[in-house]
């Protein structure tokens, strides 16, 4: 019977030459965990954490005990199994990103011993492309954000994307490089942004009514998401009072 004989974990680590922010948070160099399941009969799966790469590294080690012997085809019995064993300490955040990179090397052990797309597997696909849009626009040290957005733009549209996604960081800030990416795209990309929980109630309101001038498709994560009121406040265009107890 196939089983799974080892789990190994790669972890992937470059330093940029350029570090650069996001709302919450500082990368000066990208780090990935990749995950290789292999089976006695040397079949191999490969699976992708997202997420921090070392943690999830350490998420995925203790799951492995609960992986050894299995049967890689059992799909929803170990991902149950690996989901269950730790339950009580998250059913959220690293707990869930490990145990997606081990579920997607497992699915492509599925495929490769079947011999079918993983698409059939789970029922069929109903187009053959699927259009992308590029997300990047964050804040890179020491350079000109307004420009560095704008040229970032013009490479999108030369590679051929159909819409870009922009971060923020700053509101007055952030509003002019809206207008400036919306000047360097024309009307031939639609535009989106993204504020990775950094602002506040007022601010995103505020950035939300302006920005609509820009013609942006949708407003990602404007506030922390514990700030339920918020998100209260963004979807009806006012803020509100933020409850007691919330962040």
């Amino acid at each position: 019977m196939l089983k799974v004989e080892r789990v190994k974990t790669h972890l992937l680590d470059c330093r940029l030459p350029t570090a650069f922010e996001s709302a919450s948070m500082r990368f000066d160099r990208r780090m990935h965990l990749l995950i290789e399941i292999i089976c006695n009969d040397g079949t191999t799966g490969w699976g992708e954490c997202l997420g921090p790469a070392l943690p999830n590294a350490a998420i995925v080690k203790a799951y492995t005990p609960w992986l050894l012997g299995q049967n890689p085809l059992e799909t929803e019995r170990i991902w149950a199994t690996l989901y269950n064993a730790l339950r009580d300490q998250g059913q959220r955040g690293l707990t869930a990103t490990a145990l997606s990179g081990i579920d997607v090397a497992l699915w492509d052990i599925k495929g490769k011993v079947l011999r079918q797309p993983i698409s059939i597997l789970l029922g069929g696909r109903f187009r053959e492309e699927v259009r992308t849009y590029a997300t990047g626009s964050f804040k890179r040290n020491g350079v000109d954000r307004v420009e560095d957005n704008c040229m970032e733009v013009e490479n999108y549209l030369r590679e051929g994307f159909h819409a870009t996604k922009s971060r923020c960081f700053d509101l007055q800030e952030d509003l002019r490089v809206i207008e400036a990416v919306r000047k360097t795209a024309g009307d031939k990309m639609r535009l989106m942004v993204d504020a990775n929980h950094g602002y506040d109630c007022v601010d995103a309101v505020a950035f939300g009514q302006r920005a609509q001038a820009f013609e942006i498709d949708w407003f990602e994560e404007p506030v922390p998401p514990e700030q339920l009121s918020a998100y209260r406040a963004v979807r009806a265009g006012r803020p509100i009072p933020v409850a007691a107890g919330e962040t």
